[in-house]
């Protein structure tokens, strides 16, 4: 690539091509004038007096002789007054006649009607102090009037050019810029790196394209850290699973014999023991699963339907939490876009976490469904403590757990995954305190 120039001297070179076109349209307008006036379409400025000092002059030596100057003119017999040739247009006549009856010359704004005789002919010349055009169709036109209205569009043409071809470079810039800022962090190799002769962008795009190849490693980085982790987490519920089968198999066997109530009251505690472990592997292995998911996640979704399956799954959990549900739907949507699959799952588990700390003896839990331009809100509200500071900065992330008002029913993945699956969907999730009372979650996705 050529030498590079920065966008200052860029914008300079567009006004010094503008300068010098103006200088050139302008040379090009009194060359053109010259040129006109030679072959003579347009007339002078300066004031000429013909000589008729001969009385052995003919009409025929007289036009003759006007062929050489670019003005109109009459001849008028000096005894009858009568016109006897000439070149002139009918609206001039009145006052080529009232130079002839006067014997003088005569001006009538700028043009002068010039008086010359001799014994048998007198001869008017009509002579315009501005240049004007000798085509008698033309001389509608002020010359001076076509070379503004020339000046004028050929400036017009010319700032329209140099303007076209700066914005047109720039363009191309940012296009480049786009191009790259489009694919930041993706896998690919650019057949070739764009360079600019423009400084600044070349500084931007060569930046771009540095980052983007450190995003794009990041980015498959964290992706074979999360496959990793998947497949840990996978392996070591394996291992666990495998004894604890093992270990329910034997409490079986064990509630065939005949025990104690002591030792009924232990295989119980055992066997609850098992269903909490098994709870966890199966959260954990979904929250995996979920870092992992490559599903669409814009699919085109009815929230009619997605309500009532979802209100089947949400009804039978506030009867076994004996919770007061209520869904209340404050918005016209008729469909978005998402993963069905991960947002029942997400508000599922925003329920299951609002119903177990929902107020002692009278539960009450509500889901609030509403939107604005760009975002759809599903808000979780429940009537027991409110989250502290600590709590609403911390719950989103993995194993976090509250201790203050909470019984330690969870683990701390349920408010993570939802976190993850509005993030997946381009939201967030927001925990707060509402004036009312009790603690809201509101997850967030666009719409």
């Amino acid at each position: 690539m050529g030498k590079k120039y920065s966008m200052r001297r860029r914008i300079w070179q567009a006004v010094i091509e503008i300068i010098i076109g103006t200088c050139l349209l302008i040379l090009l307008l009194l060359g053109l004038t010259f040129f006109l006036r030679q072959i003579g379409q347009i007339s002078g400025s300066e004031t000429i007096r013909l000589s008729l000092d001969s009385d052995n002059l003919t009409i025929s030596d007289i036009e003759r002789d006007m062929k050489h100057y670019p003005y109109d003119y009459i001849i008028f017999d000096n005894d009858t007054s009568k016109i006897l040739g000439g070149h002139y247009v009918k609206s001039d006549v009145p006052s080529f006649v009232a130079s002839k009856q006067s014997s003088h010359n005569i001006t009538e704004g700028e043009i002068t009607y010039t008086y010359s005789s001799n014994k048998h002919f007198s001869v008017v010349l009509r002579q315009n102090s501005m240049p004007e055009f000798t085509n008698h169709t033309l001389r509608s036109i002020s010359y001076n009037q076509f070379t503004y209205l020339f000046f004028f569009l050929g400036e017009i043409i010319l700032i329209i050019f140099s303007v076209y071809h700066l914005i047109r470079e720039f363009s191309k810039n940012f296009q480049a810029v786009q191009k790259i800022a489009l694919k930041m962090g993706e896998i690919t190799t650019f057949p070739e790196q764009e360079e600019s002769k423009i400084i600044e962008f070349d500084q931007v795009l060569n930046n771009l394209y540095s980052k983007s190849k450190e995003l794009a490693f990041l980015i498959e980085a964290e992706r074979h850290e999360k496959h990793d982790l998947s497949f840990q987490v996978a392996a070591l519920s394996h291992d666990v699973k495998t004894p604890l089968t093992v270990l329910k198999g034997n409490i079986e066997l064990l509630e065939m014999t005949e025990v104690n109530e002591q030792q009924a009251d232990f295989i119980e505690s055992m066997k609850n023991s098992l269903t909490v472990f098994d709870k966890y592997f199966n959260t954990m292995i979904s929250y995996t699963k979920l870092l992992n998911d490559e599903n669409d996640y814009k699919a085109r979704i009815s929230l009619e339907d997605f309500l009532i399956d979802l209100s089947v799954e949400l009804e039978e959990l506030s009867t076994t939490y004996q919770v007061d549900y209520q869904l209340v739907k404050k918005t016209d949507l008729t469909t978005f876009y998402g993963n069905t699959l991960a947002l029942s799952r997400a508000l599922i588990n925003i329920f299951v976490n609002a119903c177990q700390y929902a107020k002692e003896g009278e539960k009450i839990v509500s889901l609030s469904i509403y939107d604005d331009e760009k975002y759809l809100y599903f808000e979780i509200w429940n009537n027991g403590h409110p989250f502290s500071e600590q709590a609403k900065k911390n719950a989103g992330k993995l194993f976090f757990t509250e201790d203050t008002g909470r019984s330690g029913k969870h683990y701390g993945i349920g408010l993570s995954f939802a976190q993850g699956v509005a993030l997946k969907h381009q939201g967030n999730l927001i925990l707060s305190n509402p004036q009312k009372g009790g603690a809201e979650v509101i997850l967030k996705i666009k719409k």
